[in-house]
């Protein structure tokens, strides 16, 4: 079972273990969440601001990796080839 976040905020280390196993998947779901959460429509430039923002703001050099793939798979993926 994952643990309870908050409704505006993906979880980070600070809420998750060191060894707990987030997929790419689950991981842009929250970030996709958190931006129709705020009230945006969810675009490419929107998944990659925010990515970029928690790139710029994770303290875990492990979770900042994650987001740097996602980031990659955003930004080199078209629309036809993402699928959420």
């Amino acid at each position: 079972m994952h643990p309870e976040v908050s409704q505006n905020e993906l979880p980070t280390s600070g809420g998750l273990g060191l060894d707990s196993q987030v997929s790419d998947t689950e991981m842009l779901g929250n970030i996709v969440e958190e931006i129709i959460q705020s009230g945006h429509s969810v675009s490419n430039k929107a998944i990659i601001a925010k990515l970029v923002h928690k790139i710029e703001t994770e303290a875990n050099t492990a979770f900042q990796e994650k987001y740097r793939s996602l980031l990659e798979l955003v930004v080199y993926k078209t629309q036809d080839d993402f699928l959420i």
